[in-house]
């Protein structure tokens, strides 16, 4: 989802081609993953796998007690 609506906003709002629309989609994709993966090397988890206040991993058997940025 986040793909489509950057390739719209750059043809549609930048006037970009359709290739260079989704090479800008592709890298900011890309970036937004690994943001949002967790750095410590034990756990290496998604964000959305931490609880938000505690940061606590819910993966069974990871001993992240939290996300890090």
């Amino acid at each position: 989802m986040l793909y489509n609506r950057v390739v719209h906003f750059y043809i549609d709002k930048k006037g970009f081609s359709k290739d260079k629309a989704n090479e800008i989609a592709q890298t900011v994709v890309q970036k937004e993953s690994i943001r949002r993966i967790c750095k410590n090397e034990k756990c290496k988890h998604f964000s959305h796998d931490h609880i938000r206040n505690a940061e606590t991993c819910l993966v069974e058997n990871c001993g992240c007690n939290e996300f890090t940025k």
